[in-house]
């Protein structure tokens, strides 16, 4: 079978599964709450179905099912679902193959990198490539935005806004003239390292990095974004590269995909001292729904990390980043996008009034991507 006719087997198993791999039935949602959430311009900081369209020819224009319902690593994200669950738009992260694997890379991005050919900048521009024509192809449903207003604009108009966000500075081959040629095809995000260590910085999954930060080309990254209007994600980050990075920040930034420490060890989790200092900077917090960045089980435990985030950094600093699509299991309950309203309802429950829901479902995201791509 080959990659297009696994993908529409994919699709043929439907928006259920009879293993329970979906989100409770919308319909157990008050009517009101269900009409505030449609009101709400819900926006995830990180959502990778672009390596499924790239690598799988995966078609975001239908509705696909769950292929593995015990370990549903993707088939996370299509329009179909997230028309259903009121996603209005979401970065769409670029997972690019380094020109040269390190030894730290986890395996599967290793085999990727074997496997598929294309890497660098070379794959980071095909990709935006992709994502262009998918725009045009599907011109009445989605938008390749290229800015927070451009982004606004599209949700106003109904359709879903696709932003491009790319997973570490190999996809640019460590140049900044490579940074503006990918801005100039409509890169908005970068994300200063993935898996492995890049000319900027280094990843917080191996200890030997530990006492290392930022690089020379990491500060003068960081000004370049500045200049171009694209907004650093430290996500993967190491603390020491955190710490530099919130020292040397003169623009608003995101952490895209993370969680808290203090309510789940994990060396990809941001501690205490860390979310007040990216609050304190203007910094905006994606939280993301894999099992191992939550420790407890299902929607709750996600709430609680909401919560915890506004507790020590306020409620302009959390925001949905979901990291579906990632290769990650999300917790129970949380399976694929359509769990979102029911985190609206979760919210209410909790005691959260309109303006904190509006934040953390999608303005605060928003907001750095129109204060720093316009």
């Amino acid at each position: 079978m080959d990659r297009r006719s696994f993908l529409r087997s994919c699709a043929g198993l439907g928006l259920a599964t009879a293993c329970g791999g979906a989100p409770e039935p919308q319909e157990r949602i008050p009517g009101e709450t269900l009409a505030l959430h449609r009101e709400i311009p819900v926006f995830d900081l990180h959502i990778d179905t672009l390596l499924w369209m790239r690598w799988l020819g995966y078609d975001i224009a239908e509705a696909h099912g769950n292929p593995l319902p015990r370990a549903s690593f993707f088939s996370h994200m299509d329009l179909p679902r997230a028309e259903e669950a009121g996603l209005r738009g979401a970065v769409l992260g670029l997972v690019i193959n380094p020109v040269e694997v390190e030894p730290e890379l986890i395996a599967p991005l290793r085999w990727l990198a074997r496997f598929e050919r294309g890497s660098g900048l070379e794959q980071t521009l095909a990709t935006l490539d992709l994502l262009a024509a998918e725009a045009e192809r599907l011109s009445d449903r989605l938008v390749f935005a290229r800015s927070g207003s451009e982004a606004r604009r599209a949700i106003e108009s109904g359709r879903f806004a696709g932003v491009a966000g790319l997973e570490g500075v190999h996809g640019i081959e460590d140049r900044l003239e490579n940074a503006a040629a990918a801005h100039a095809r409509g890169l908005r995000m970068i994300g200063l390292v993935h898996f492995q260590r890049s000319a900027a910085a280094f990843p917080m999954t191996e200890p030997a990095f530990d006492d290392r930060g930022l690089t020379p080309f990491g500060f003068d990254l960081l000004a370049e974004c500045k200049r171009l209007g694209i907004v650093v994600d430290l996500a993967h980050v190491n603390s020491r590269g955190v710490d530099d990075a919130l020292g040397a920040l003169r623009q608003p930034f995101v952490v895209s995909h993370t969680a808290c420490a203090a309510l789940q060890p994990n060396p990809r989790n941001l501690t205490d001292d860390q979310i007040q200092r990216i609050a304190e900077r203007g910094g905006v917090i994606g939280l993301a729904v894999g099992r191992s960045f939550l420790g407890r089980p299902g929607i709750e435990g996600f709430l609680d990390h909401v919560e915890h985030v506004i507790e020590k950094g306020g409620s302009r600093a959390v925001a949905i980043g979901s990291d579906w699509d990632g290769a990650i299991v999300p917790a129970e309950g949380m399976e694929d996008v359509r769990a979102l309203p029911h985190v609206t309802q979760g919210l209410i429950e909790r005691g959260y009034g309109e303006k904190v829901l509006r934040r953390v479902m999608g303005e605060n995201a928003l907001g750095v991507l129109t204060e720093v791509c316009g």
